[in-house]
């Protein structure tokens, strides 16, 4: 072990899902960013606010906001965008109240000879402490629904 570790160091988890959609990556970008309120599963319980959620946004510029409003208006500051790079990339954080650090969320773009496919990658759970393997793996069993909801609003009209 390298010096300076602790040996309780936990190794690095990760979580990824991928979608191919029939949008250009331009669209795709926007639609991720711009357009998260049109297709974000919030209803569903993906939502720290539970039946207050009223909307999410996601300011698609360095610096901008990931967050939610709730009915009431009040919100919850869920991240921070760290990179931008339309229509290829962006990067944010992620904290859930409940949680001693942030994680981040790398979303890219990818051109393919149709469309574009999408691979999304949250990681940074080993933060979290000794439950950080664990909340990795409840969150992998939802950003299944999550990227489908985008693919489905991406398939339509």
């Amino acid at each position: 072990m390298p010096q300076g570790r602790e040996a309780t160091e936990q190794a690095a988890v990760v979580v990824r899902e991928s979608v191919r959609v029939e949008l250009p990556p331009a669209a795709a970008f926007r639609l991720f960013t711009e357009g998260i309120n049109q297709w974000w599963p919030l209803q569903e319980g993906h939502s720290h606010g539970g039946d207050r959620a009223r909307e999410i946004v996601l300011e698609p510029m360095q610096g901008g906001r990931f967050y939610e409003r709730f009915v009431d208006g009040d919100e919850l500051h869920v991240g921070t965008v760290r990179v931008c790079a339309p229509p290829d990339r962006i990067l944010f954080t992620w904290k859930s109240p409940h949680w001693q650090a942030e994680t981040e969320i790398e979303v890219r773009f990818l051109a393919q000879d149709v469309g574009t496919t999408v691979e999304v990658e949250h990681r940074g759970f080993e933060r979290l402490g000794p439950d950080g393997e664990a909340i990795a793996r409840r969150w992998a069993g939802g950003w299944p629904r999550v990227v489908q909801a985008f693919a489905t609003r991406a398939a339509s009209p």
